[in-house]
This record gives structure tokens, C-alpha cells and sequence, in this order.
């Protein structure tokens, strides 16, 4: 397979709709058109083609969701085509968002996942890795190395807690700096193997 990361821009809008038409077909909702808007996004997109065909998006976001838009940048909006799957595409696009936001000046990039999905979160939390040969490259790199479970609280948009989720983060400009989300979180402890129910006793 020939990998071909890229920053998008207007030029691209038809593919990019056929992209969107084709990921909406196989159930991501977070792409559709009300919202997500191309032109009007607050930092960047980022997209893999696979031997010519645009396979996967991603988007950093300036984080309104956490009310610190100037302090982090929110990786969203990622869908990979099934016949894609396995390709590391969301992989192969961080290493080019972190260099982007680093240089914005942001403090703090992340990304937020279900906490149902252990497989997942397991090899977030630095737990487990994928097994074939091709991922290795991605668990020696060095944003691996520097991604951090946020056990002091889950993501939990408008304060609902039917959909939680663990927080993932790099620091960007200090290692040492200690990110204070304002909104749509959920401050609770955690050792990464959280309950529902536990959440609702």
C-alpha cells in the first residue's frame, strides 16, 4: 500500500464529500454536514490516501468542548474506511498534528475514547499492543512514549454521564504543565478500568 498523509484544503471539498457520503453510509455521525463543516473548522484537517483513494480523516480542533480553546487542541472527527481498517491512518496523521499544534503554541493536544472500548483504551493506557508488524513502528515513536491517561477525570459533554469517555493527552510545550479542563468534564479518580454503574452509585 502507498501512504500519502496530507493537510486538506478547498480544493479537495468533492473528495472529500465522497469520503463523507461513504462514512455516514457505514454509521459515523460525526461527520455529517451539521457538524461538520470543512471551511468553518477551527484548526485543521488532516487526511491518508491509500494508493490514490482518500481513506481517512482527522481533525484538530481548537477545544471549545473543554471552554480552553487557546490552551488544547482536541483530535476528532476520525473515521477510517472499512475497507481500510487496520492501516494505522489515524496513527500515521498524529505525528503531523502534534508537530502543527506544537507550533501554534498550543499546550496541550488530546483526544477522548469510550471507556467500553477496552481493546482500545488498553493500548492508550499503555497496556497492551497491536500485534502486526506494521504497528510496531507506531508504539516506538515518540508521541507514544509521551501520551498520558488523564486518570483524574472523564469527558462527559454537557455533563451527561450515558456517554463517557477516558481522556488522552501530550503535553506539548512542558512536560510538567498541569492541564485544568473548564467544562464538560467529569472529575473523578480513576484507574482506567471504569464502570458505568460505578459512575451512578
Amino acid at each position: 500500500m502507498n501512504f500519502d498523509v496530507f493537510e486538506y484544503d478547498e480544493s479537495m471539498r468533492k473528495e472529500l464529500e465522497v469520503f463523507r457520503r461513504q462514512a455516514i453510509r457505514e454509521g459515523n455521525t460525526s461527520i455529517v454536514s451539521d457538524k461538520f463543516n470543512p471551511e468553518a473548522i477551527h484548526g485543521k484537517i488532516w487526511g491518508v490516501r491509500i494508493d490514490g483513494e482518500l481513506a481517512s480523516i482527522s481533525v484538530a480542533e481548537k477545544s471549545h468542548y473543554t471552554g480552553d480553546p487557546d490552551v488544547a487542541v482536541r483530535i476528532c472527527r476520525y473515521h477510517i474506511l472499512k475497507k481500510y481498517r487496520h492501516s494505522h491512518c489515524g496513527f500515521r496523521m498524529l505525528s503531523h498534528q502534534i508537530d502543527w499544534a506544537e507550533k501554534q503554541g498550543f499546550k496541550i493536544l488530546y483526544w477522548t475514547h469510550d471507556i467500553t472500548n477496552r481493546p482500545l483504551n488498553a493500548m492508550y493506557q499503555h497496556k497492551r499492543k497491536m500485534v502486526d508488524k506494521d504497528a510496531k513502528q507506531f508504539f516506538e515513536a515518540d508521541w507514544y512514549k509521551r501520551l498520558q491517561t488523564d486518570y483524574r477525570l472523564l469527558f462527559a459533554v454537557d455533563g451527561q454521564t450515558d456517554f463517557l469517555q477516558y481522556v488522552y493527552y501530550i503535553n506539548l510545550q512542558n512536560e510538567n504543565y498541569d492541564w485544568q479542563p473548564l467544562i464538560n468534564m467529569l472529575w473523578v479518580s480513576h484507574d482506567g478500568r471504569v464502570k458505568y454503574e460505578d459512575i451512578k452509585k
